[in-house]
């Protein structure tokens, strides 16, 4: 019954650990993907300052074919789906984990409850079996004493 409950008690761990650890990469991820659109969008804002005020590169940007291009406007939408995709799947995941978290300290809860009250009513059988040991010990002392 013990070794049950300490297997709970390691795994209930085990899932704490990996949820902290899916937690930390998803931190990680957001903080990564933060830093690039910034960096990103930085460099776009001085793309754009930059060629806004000279016309004749204005001009040429707009007939430049690459930018203009179906592929490069479906190429950028694209990968920004995959990584909101992915942010939310990671989301999705993390929920998960904490909800099974949840559900395992609970179970984890209630098992050390239930092991406390065992271990309390040991204890009390215990006491009693010692306090009955010592009335039939006083007991054969008492018959010991009249019988000589």
């Amino acid at each position: 019954e013990n070794v049950a409950l300490m297997r709970e008690v390691e795994e209930a761990q085990a899932a704490r650990h990996e949820a902290r650890v899916a937690k930390e990469q998803m931190k990680r991820f957001k903080e990564e993907y933060s830093r690039r659109f910034t960096t990103l969008k930085a460099a776009l804002d001085k793309f754009r300052k930059e060629y806004a005020e000279n016309p004749s590169q204005q001009t040429k940007m707009k007939n430049h074919q690459l930018l203009n291009s179906d592929f490069a406007k479906t190429t950028g939408l694209m990968e920004s789906q995959k990584k909101d995709q992915m942010i939310r799947q990671l989301a999705a995941e993390l929920k998960k984990e904490k909800e099974e978290s949840k559900k395992k300290d609970t179970a984890l809860r209630k098992y050390e409850t239930f092991y406390r009250e065992v271990k309390a009513r040991s204890a009390q059988k215990a006491k009693q079996r010692e306090q009955e040991q010592q009335r039939l010990a006083q007991q054969k002392k008492g018959i010991d004493r009249t019988a000589r």
